[in-house]
Formats: C-alpha cells, sequence, structure tokens
C-alpha cells in the first residue's frame, strides 16, 4: 500500500474520533475544521467513510453521524475477544461498592479509548463522556497506563497531547510526570486529584496483557468532596482487585513488581 493511500486512510479514521455523545451530527464545514483539513479532502475521506457504513448522512440537515458498520465490527471483536463481557460485571461491583462512576480504557495503538462506563444511581456524579479523549498527563488512567509502558509507547502516548493545564494542579512538566509515574508503579495504582476537572479526583489501575504490557485500565472517577479516607481505601483495594481478575481472565500476566492489595 502507498504512503499516500495510507495518509488517506489515516485522515479518514482520524474524522470518526470527533464524533461523541454530545456531538454526534457534524456538518462538512465543522468537521473540516475539527480535523484541520480543508473541505475537498474532508469530502473526499467522509465519502469513503460512507461507502464503507462508517457514517452516513442526514438527507435534511445534510450532517454527518456514524454509521451501522462499527457496531457491526464491534460485535465481531466482542465475540472473538469478549472483553466488555469480562471488565463490566467488575465495574457494576465497583460502582455498588464504591458509590462513585467507574469506567474502563483500552490502549488503541497510542491512543485511550473509553470502552465502558459504569454510573452510580444517585444524582451528583461524575459524568465520563465515552467519545471524548483522556489527556495522559491530566488523568489516573492516562498516568497508570503510561508509568508501566515501553519507553517508546509513553513517548508516542505523551507526544500526541501537549502538556496543557487543565486546572492549577494538572502537571505540566516531564518532570512531574516522571516523579508521578515513580509513584504510580510503587502504589500499583494512580491517583489524579483535581488535574482534570476541579470537582473530580481520579483513580486507575492498570490492565495487562500477555506480554506484561499495559493493554487498558479500570478507574474510578469521584466527586472530590466525598473522596475521605475511608472511600480512597476501598476504592484503591476494589480497584487493584479487579484489574488482577481481569488481567487474568484476558490471559495477561502481571509484572512481578505490581503489588498485590
Amino acid at each position: 500500500m502507498s504512503k499516500s493511500l495510507m495518509g488517506t486512510v489515516d485522515k479518514a479514521l482520524a474524522l470518526l474520533r470527533f464524533f461523541s455523545t454530545q456531538n454526534a451530527e457534524i456538518g462538512l464545514s465543522e468537521l473540516s475544521r475539527l480535523a484541520g483539513y480543508d473541505k475537498t479532502t474532508t469530502l473526499r475521506c467522509l465519502n469513503s467513510l460512507e461507502n464503507n457504513g462508517f457514517v452516513e448522512q442526514d438527507p435534511m440537515s445534510r450532517k454527518y453521524r456514524l454509521g451501522l458498520a462499527p457496531i457491526n465490527l464491534a460485535r465481531i471483536r466482542e465475540q472473538s475477544f469478549p472483553v466488555q463481557t469480562v471488565i463490566k460485571p467488575h465495574l457494576d461491583q465497583l460502582v455498588a461498592d464504591t458509590g462513585e462512576t467507574a469506567h474502563a480504557t483500552l490502549v488503541s495503538g497510542s491512543s485511550l479509548l473509553t470502552t465502558l462506563i459504569s454510573e452510580p444511581d444517585r444524582a451528583l456524579r461524575v459524568f465520563v463522556d465515552p467519545a471524548a479523549q483522556l489527556p495522559v498527563h491530566a488523568t489516573a488512567t492516562g498516568i497508570v497506563i503510561a508509568a508501566y509502558a515501553s519507553e517508546e509507547l509513553q513517548k508516542q502516548m505523551l507526544s500526541k497531547n501537549r502538556l496543557k493545564a487543565y486546572t492549577d494542579a494538572t502537571p505540566t512538566t516531564r518532570k512531574e510526570l516522571e516523579k508521578r509515574f515513580e509513584v504510580t508503579r510503587s502504589n500499583g495504582f494512580a491517583r489524579s486529584e483535581r488535574t482534570f476537572e476541579d470537582d473530580v479526583i481520579g483513580t486507575a489501575s492498570v490492565i495487562f496483557g500477555s506480554a506484561g504490557e499495559p493493554v487498558g485500565a479500570i478507574a474510578i472517577a469521584a466527586v472530590a468532596t466525598r473522596l475521605d479516607q475511608s472511600l480512597e481505601r476501598k476504592i484503591e483495594v476494589g480497584l487493584r482487585n479487579a484489574s488482577m481478575e481481569i488481567t487474568k481472565a484476558l490471559g495477561g500476566v502481571l509484572p512481578v513488581t505490581t503489588i498485590s492489595a
């Protein structure tokens, strides 16, 4: 496959990441602006995606939305590698035990994709957008995965997002991140206090693959004002136990340095 064709494929697939629950339909001009492509390139990519069922165009508004092809591919993926079936019960149990929002993220290349979310039945809870790109440096999920990643994967993950300050507590230097990586490996989990949103404290534990590499993470996004020492401990133990069980169920291998609960 030629480099030019590969570039076109990459550009087309990248457009899919701009769709979310908050942005389910997007017009050509807006999508072109979001992607940083000219309209001709954007339209060519959209035509290819539409021809293959990945997007469809509303005949009235002329806006684009996701098509049915991703649903079919997701079903095939789940049947051959049942990640959601394995992870969902653990997330539901974490929510029942802690009363806070639980979510799972998987590594896709050098990107982090939120795949499952379980929410508590209470009015005040943290909302996690399944389509949002989690910044590696500002979230517990990103920190815990990067902490255990190979040097090359870590470099790729961090190069994708500038160390933007989302709050006053966001780490914005490589030195700060290295310190957080070290603490994470020592504790066996990552905690990010108000680093992405001022009223949220995230805690995450890594899921390992067959070669002992990080393939994802499960996390609790807690309302900051509710997080006392008792809940902190409950979250830490629950996440570490769940991540180890998920790792084993998926055929993963725990590194010898991982701390058990």
